[in-house]
């Protein structure tokens, strides 16, 4: 596996990526089928999510080499980028619901807990493999062909497309979620820096904002009223794909950058 990775380390970019992609792509192939039957068809990025733990292991000889270790900086970027990340989304919730655009719905105590845990869960999965690969492994990888500033826009550019690999009629319908998405990725990237290089801030954020959305939707708990339109707040119930997401997000910097004293 080693002298396999040496070999790829070696190509351009563009052919550096498409090789690495593929190969845990060609190892889920056949999982796909059998995933139906284990996971259900609305989780079969499991085992594709696992895989690609497994090949950024292997890449790196670690996840460390990404920025993701046991350092208490790393930890306590993790919990603090959880509580900011769902914290603000539900002020977020908050504000719209005070201004009539959406309303709460009641729901029992026993199934808040659950799908609270489980938001939690699938938030953290996600956020593990999408930062380690796109803050992690592509943001070096670019880096090594086209210096930091561009690899850095060029990460989110493609941490945004990633997010449209879909049937054609939904890209239609939700193409305004892009500028939402490539902020989101400028804003994890910054995070990293603030974080001393770590990947903790960023992982707890981005796990945070999924854990929210995935406990609200998983429980219906709230509901647009239809008072304000959808680009306002958020394509397709997305709250990030919104004006008012992109409103938080740019408030979600500043907050960040006043906690790490400014720095840039």
């Amino acid at each position: 596996m080693g002298l396999l990775i040496a070999k790829l380390k070696v190509f351009p970019f563009p052919l550096r990526l498409w090789l690495f992609l593929g190969i845990p792509l060609l190892a889920w192939l056949p999982w796909v089928g059998l995933g139906g039957v284990l996971f259900g068809q609305d989780y079969l990025w499991l085992p594709l999510y696992a895989l690609l733990l497994l090949w950024l292991w292997q890449w790196g000889s670690g996840f460390a080499a990404y920025g993701l270790d046991s350092s208490w900086t790393c930890w306590a970027g993790i919990l603090w980028g959880l509580g900011i990340g769902a914290g603000g989304l539900f002020l977020l919730f908050g504000l719209e619901g005070a201004l009539g655009w959406l309303s709460w719905k009641p729901v029992e105590g026993g199934s808040l807990l659950g799908y609270g845990l489980l938001g939690l869960g699938v938030g953290l999965a996600v956020a593990l493999v999408e930062e380690l690969l796109f803050r992690g492994w592509l943001v070096q990888e670019m880096a090594l062909d086209y210096g930091w500033t561009r690899a850095l826009w060029g990460s989110s550019f493609l941490f945004a497309l990633a997010h449209f690999l879909k049937p054609p009629a939904e890209v239609l319908a939700t193409w305004p979620q892009f500028p939402g998405l490539w902020l989101m990725g400028l804003l994890l990237a910054q995070a990293k820096v603030w974080n001393q290089n770590k990947l903790g801030l960023s992982l707890g954020l981005h796990a945070g904002w999924v854990w929210g959305v995935t406990w609200v939707n998983n429980l219906a708990w709230i509901e647009y009223t239809g008072r304000a339109p959808a680009w306002l707040t958020g394509i397709g119930n997305n709250p990030l794909a919104g004006l008012m997401g992109l409103l938080f997000l740019g408030g979600t910097f500043l907050v960040l950058k006043g906690l790490a004293g400014g720095r840039s």
